[in-house]
C-alpha cells in the first residue's frame, strides 16, 4: 500500500494500516503488541501516531472501549462527524454511512451544542448477530 502524502511518519502508517487490517477496536496496548516486529517498542509513539490519525481522521477514538478503529469511508476525505454504532455485547463496531443523518446531527452545531471539531457519537447498540 503507497504511504498516503497526509501521513508525516512512519509510525502513522504502520498504526494506521494494522488497524485497516485487524478491522476490530484495538487498544494502544494492542498496536503495540502487534507492531513490535516493526520495531516499535514504546508506548508513546504508537499515542503520537493516534493523536495525529485521530486529528487527521482516518482513526475514530471509541471512548466507551478505550480503543481505536480505522474510519471505514470508501472516500479519501475527512469529515467532522462521524457516527459509530458499538454492540454491547460482542463490542463490535461499524461506521453510519447514511449522509442525511449526519447531516441532521450536524445541525446541533446550530443549536446550543458545542460540539469539537472532530466530534465521535458513539451509539450503543446490540448488533444482528447478538440479538440473533
Amino acid at each position: 500500500m503507497a504511504r498516503p502524502s497526509s501521513l508525516a511518519a512512519p509510525s502513522q502508517e504502520l498504526v494506521l494500516c494494522a488497524l485497516r487490517k485487524h478491522k476490530a477496536p484495538m487498544t494502544a496496548y494492542g498496536l503495540l503488541d502487534a507492531l513490535k516486529k516493526t520495531g516499535i517498542k514504546s508506548p508513546p509513539i504508537i499515542y503520537r501516531a493516534l493523536a495525529a490519525l485521530v486529528q487527521q481522521g482516518v482513526v475514530h477514538h471509541i471512548h466507551a472501549l478505550g480503543a481505536f478503529v480505522a474510519c471505514n469511508c470508501s472516500h479519501e476525505h475527512t469529515h467532522d462527524l462521524s457516527v459509530l454504532t458499538v454492540c454491547n455485547r460482542c463490542q463490535r463496531v461499524d461506521e453510519l454511512h447514511d449522509h442525511e443523518v449526519i447531516h441532521h446531527l450536524g445541525k446541533l452545531r446550530k443549536m446550543e451544542v458545542n460540539l469539537p471539531s472532530h466530534a465521535v457519537i458513539e451509539l450503543p447498540v446490540i448488533c444482528h448477530a447478538c440479538a440473533a
